[in-house]
């Protein structure tokens, strides 16, 4: 009978799985028994919360973001907190008491804050940048300190090496630094207010001017792509860089290309906002219909006689090809462009041909600036569209 009881007591507690708890999708509250829940958001976040009585009071204690936290280590912390429980105490409080009494680090603080904020990115690209932006600039020079007493000398610090050398890097930082201190703010591990206040104003703003992508002129784009046939090269390499030019294509749009985005009967490429394995695929994260023109099916169907995978263009090891891939094309052949500039290639070359703005700012996938307008303008202009990229392509054939 103790036995039976025993089972049964251990059933009613350990309701999940920690397959189930991976596949969970859907918002809500999913029990696993005990007081201790799951809580999946609606932005897909999933946190683990415990509820328990301490000295007659009904209390709610989060223990973490899966999965940061499995499964085995929240019920670890639940069967603790409810240990400390049985005796009055309440432990969560009394080891946070106890960290603040010996100072949260930066890095303790960042910690904290990015086992949420990764949670909210698409990009795997993007989460190893947050890494490795904190390991080479802001922890060796605050990463031990004390969150709460850091200072605006110690952040100007940090950021007076890279501000001009680096401007790009160097507003990464600063805004990686400030969110991680509203973060500790907010987390009461920090009273003072955020010590990134005024850094921008002391340090100047001459770093932030733009510098675009070098473009090649669109009067050599033909020549250009003629060369670029007669490379010695992997094939799959100058496909694809030509079906990045025809299709007025990102870099990484056309490098991240998959058989399953292609219909080649309509003749369309329709590249999802982002994709589950992959992350975000366009960069305003909404899908893109590009029409084909007639060499670009043909560059297609050339791509499928050498390669029979998930991707149009793979590289080496079946992965997609490295964006210093196709950039290392542009250098070999002596021109100071990048494959990004064929994008304002077209942009020039369509105006001279007196193409519609609002026709070329939709082949390129650009957002209408007008947040009104671009509210009330349901089409993207595809039937235009057809034709624009078939005289694009004529043109790059020469």
């Amino acid at each position: 009978m103790g036995d039976a009881a025993t089972k049964s007591r251990t059933r009613a507690l350990n309701r999940l799985s920690a397959v189930k708890v991976s596949k969970l999708k859907d918002a809500g509250l999913y029990e696993d028994g005990g007081g201790l829940r799951l809580v999946v958001t609606e932005a897909g976040t999933k946190r683990w919360v415990l509820r328990l009585t301490i000295n007659r009071r009904r209390v709610e204690r989060g223990l973490g973001v899966w999965p940061l936290v499995s499964l085995d280590d929240a019920r670890r912390k639940s069967e603790d907190l409810r240990r400390a429980a049985r005796d009055g105490r309440d432990a969560q409080s009394d080891a946070k008491r106890t960290q603040r009494s010996t100072g949260v680090t930066f890095r303790q603080a960042y910690e904290d804050f990015f086992a949420v904020r990764r949670q909210q990115l698409s990009n795997g690209k993007h989460v190893a940048q947050w890494s490795t932006t904190m390991e080479t600039y802001v922890f060796p020079v605050l990463g031990r300190r004390p969150v709460a007493e850091i200072t605006a000398a110690e952040v100007l610090s940090v950021l007076e090496p890279i501000w001009f050398a680096k401007p790009e890097t160097a507003s990464r930082v600063l805004q990686r630094i400030k969110a991680i201190f509203d973060s500790a703010i907010l987390r009461c591990n920090r009273e003072r207010a955020n010590p990134c206040i005024g850094v921008t104003r002391e340090l100047g703003t001459e770093h932030r001017k733009v510098t675009h992508h070098a473009a090649l002129p669109w009067q050599d784009v033909p020549g250009f792509v003629r060369d670029l046939r007669q490379r010695p090269v992997m094939s799959a390499t100058k496909l694809a860089f030509e079906f990045l030019i025809l299709t007025t294509s990102r870099s990484s749009e056309s490098r991240g290309a998959l058989w399953s985005e292609i219909d080649l009967e309509r003749r369309l490429w329709t590249i999802p906002g982002s994709d589950a394995d992959t992350g975000r695929r366009m960069k305003s994260g909404e899908e893109h219909v590009v029409p084909l023109s007639s060499r670009a099916v043909a560059i297609l169907h050339e791509a499928r006689r050498l390669h029979d995978g998930r991707l149009v263009f793979p590289g080496t090891r079946g992965q997609p090809l490295s964006d210093n891939t196709l950039s290392k094309l542009m250098r070999d052949a002596g021109l100071a462009g990048t494959p990004h500039g064929f994008r304002s290639a077209f942009k020039d070359w369509a105006s001279e041909a007196g193409v519609r703005d609002e026709v070329s700012e939709a082949a390129l996938a650009h957002s209408d600036p007008d947040k009104v307008r671009a509210a009330y303008r349901r089409t993207r202009f595809l039937r235009e569209r057809v034709e624009l990229m078939e005289k694009w392509s004529t043109y790059v054939e020469g």
